[in-house]
């Protein structure tokens, strides 16, 4: 179970009903406390949003930090949960995308992933002094791949700090990733040790990033080289859901479903919430809410349920969704609500567990720690004995 910490929640007029100015969306105290207590409620990860343009010009309430700061920032606040912030892949140059994200896995001693995003629109082009891009999926398998590659470009074992020699390094073990993509080239090696976890975990929203090289639809067990661990999907129902996460685990390792949740709370249904939310939305925001999220609206028996049904095993006796990533529509009304009445009703059921204090993100989603691509290709290879 994921939940996405951005702002003041994931509706576009959060911060406005929660009467937050802009100091408190950017403010260290109140991220910090929004990320303990999604860790205290067991929560696996959370999720940072970003844009570099604002939702709405000139607006206080569209105040934000940069995604990977914010991660770093409650990395040495926090013990178990998962820290994914989104990074998109179109504009950021790759190689400062693959140092700030292994630098933040080190700081979360293993606990970080990457929402590798796309971006379409021409005004964000601008604002980064770039041309557009025509084909964004295209730069997309293009930048993960070679962030990936640069991940590996240090061996597990580089850094030896072998004093009497004076090296710190081993430099047959830092290699050179030497792509060259359709828009940019990179020589490397990274100027960042490996990660702990040897690849962060990457998210993706179907349809964003391949899942994995090589022909549409491989799978790293068919030689493909794997680029997305969890692919996110949404749907117009449940059963939509179901079918789009079974139809992603088809290329992904993981499948997840983006749910937006409106819940009662406060003495109102969550209906009259939404409704209140939609009233005082701006006209001509920049927001990711309504799109291909699954939504609920309602009370948290009525989620419990929900989850529960995508949690149910078909009949290859597998469950549809390997799990959800929560959009609350304001974080300081449906945070306490999950936290109090879902979470602990999907634990006794026995539908999720905590992360454990110390462990990677990957042992928290059951995902292997991944052999280093060019240990093996030295090794595959060096001459046979």
């Amino acid at each position: 179970m994921g939940l996405d910490a951005d702002g003041a929640g994931a509706h576009p007029a959060a911060a406005a009903v929660a009467r937050l100015a802009g100091a408190d969306l950017v403010s260290g105290t109140r991220l910090a406390r929004t990320v303990r207590h999604a860790e205290n409620a067991g929560l696996t990860f959370v999720s940072f949003t970003d844009a570099l343009l604002p939702a709405v010009a000139g607006s206080p309430a569209s105040a934000r930090l940069e995604s990977v700061t914010r991660a770093a920032f409650v990395s040495r606040t926090t013990t178990a949960i998962g820290l994914v912030p989104q990074v998109p892949t179109t504009y950021p140059e790759p190689f400062h995308v693959a140092a700030q994200l292994a630098s933040l896995d080190i700081a979360a001693s293993g606990r970080a992933g990457w929402l590798a995003a796309v971006t379409r629109d021409a005004a964000t082009a601008d604002a980064y002094g770039r041309t557009v891009v025509g084909d964004v999926s295209r730069e997309a398998r293009d930048v993960v791949q070679v962030v990936r590659d640069l991940w590996d470009s240090w061996e597990d074992d580089a850094v030896i700090r072998d004093v009497p020699t004076g090296r710190y390094i081993d430099r047959d073990r830092v290699h050179h990733v030497d792509f060259v993509g359709e828009t940019f080239s990179v020589k490397g090696p990274l100027i960042t040790p490996r990660p702990p976890q040897g690849q962060l975990v990457v998210l993706a929203s179907d349809g964003d990033v391949r899942p994995a090289l090589g022909r549409p639809g491989a799978l790293e067990t068919d030689g493909a080289e794997r680029l997305v661990d969890v692919t996110l999907v949404g749907g117009s129902g449940v059963g939509t859901a179901r079918g789009n996460a079974t139809a992603a685990r088809e290329h992904s390792p993981l499948a997840g479903v983006d749910l937006e949740v409106v819940l009662d709370a406060g003495g109102r249904t969550g209906a009259d919430r939404l409704a209140v939310l939609d009233a005082s939305t701006p006209a001509g925001v920049r927001s990711p809410w309504d799109t291909r999220a699954l939504r609920y609206v309602g009370d948290a028996a009525g989620l419990v349920a929900l989850l529960t049904e995508l949690a149910t095993p078909g009949p290859d006796g597998r469950r549809p969704a390997d799990g959800v990533r929560l959009l609350p529509s304001v974080l300081d009304v449906d945070l306490p609500v999950l936290a109090r009445d879902v979470l602990p009703a999907l634990r006794a059921a026995r539908l999720v567990a905590a992360p454990r204090p110390g462990a990677t993100l990957r042992e928290s989603l059951g995902l292997p720690r991944p052999a280093n691509r060019y240990e093996t290709r030295v090794l595959a290879d060096a001459p046979s004995a």
